[in-house]
């Protein structure tokens, strides 16, 4: 009794507590159960199971597009009944460069999740092709090469139950990837050679790219740029310089720069290459604050729809094709 009286002491004694800081809402608070955990939507055992289906889904459609008459039982390891219910080609077809493109959670089951998965894989085509011998007979022969450049995209619906992974149907082959929309930058000024801004971006790609001179010269101090080593260039030309400032630098302390480069190695030219760079003006001198992971885009964001329609040939002449450019509407809270 004297135990209990005392527990039940203090239990008043922190409701009273309670009440003199936080009023009701604290009392209610401590007697209230504890907040349900945060949703496992984008935690990392969500993704090492999105990474588990699409890995089995994988080879799952690899297997299945390399099988044979006569290998139904192949397909038993990753499929249920159905296996044994479908007709397979006489001739195997070279599978190759196999990519999981998309997985997608449809469906969550306590101890149960329904994945849908997209593989994309490289199908070479069986053909025959004909040639004549010396003895001016004709043979055939079997050419497992010829097509292997199709690209063909393959969904499957995949379970994970407790950690194990099952096929729920035969493979489907779908529609690849749709071609999208090209988004308005916010880089709306090109900028002559010898304009602030283009001259120090160009400077500045030139050593990091090339090892020649001190970066730093280029760069803030707290920018932790370096120049690239080793130096995969041997010389550097700028193509193009363009900005979001109309002055190129003559207004302004700070810009967003797009500096489309065509470097040279010492095999010859390579492909073109953009960085899109954002800079800053400190006492009068331009410098390169950071090397910017996505060029910079118009806020808000705008989809450049061009009329053309995508299927059909582009035109002969030299006339542009018009083009529309539709705001995409600001990002909004529920």
């Amino acid at each position: 009794m004297v135990a209990r009286r005392r527990r039940d002491n203090v239990i008043v004694a922190v409701l009273a507590v309670l009440a003199v800081l936080g009023g009701g809402h604290a009392i209610l608070d401590f007697f209230a159960s504890d907040p349900p955990p945060p949703s496992d939507s984008a935690t990392p055992a969500t993704i090492g199971r999105a990474q588990l289906a699409g890995s089995f889904a994988q080879q799952f459609i690899v297997t299945y597009l390399s099988s044979v008459a006569g290998q139904q039982d192949r397909l038993g390891e990753y499929v249920g009944s159905s296996a044994q219910q479908i007709t397979l080609p006489s001739t195997a077809r070279q599978v190759s460069d196999p990519s999981v493109v998309y997985a997608s959670r449809v469906g969550s089951f306590d101890t149960l999740e329904i994945w849908s998965v997209t593989v994309s894989v490289r199908v070479g085509k069986s053909t025959t092709t004909a040639a004549t011998s010396s003895t001016g007979t004709t043979a055939t022969a079997s050419n497992n090469n010829a097509g292997s450049d199709a690209r063909q995209f393959y969904r499957v619906g995949v379970s994970v139950l407790n950690g194990r992974l099952r096929a729920l149907a035969l493979p489907a082959l779908v529609e690849p990837p749709s071609r999208g929309a090209d988004l308005a930058q916010a880089y709306s000024a090109p900028c002559t050679a010898d304009t602030p801004l283009a001259q120090v971006a160009s400077g500045f790609l030139t050593t990091y790219l090339t090892g020649n001179g001190d970066v730093g010269r280029y760069v803030t101090l707290d920018a932790g740029i370096v120049a690239l080593r080793p130096a995969p260039f041997t010389a550097v030309e700028t193509v193009a310089v363009t900005s979001d400032d109309n002055s190129c630098g003559t207004a302004r302390s700070h810009a967003q720069v797009l500096v489309t480069v065509n470097p040279k190695a010492d095999g010859g030219a390579v492909a073109t290459l953009a960085y899109p760079l954002t800079m800053v003006r400190d006492g009068g001198q331009w410098q390169v604050q950071s090397v910017d992971a996505v060029p910079a885009m118009t806020n808000p964001p705008a989809v450049i729809a061009d009329q053309q329609n995508s299927h059909e040939s582009a035109p002969s002449s030299t006339t542009s094709v018009p083009s529309t450019t539709v705001q995409i509407p600001r990002a909004t809270q529920n």
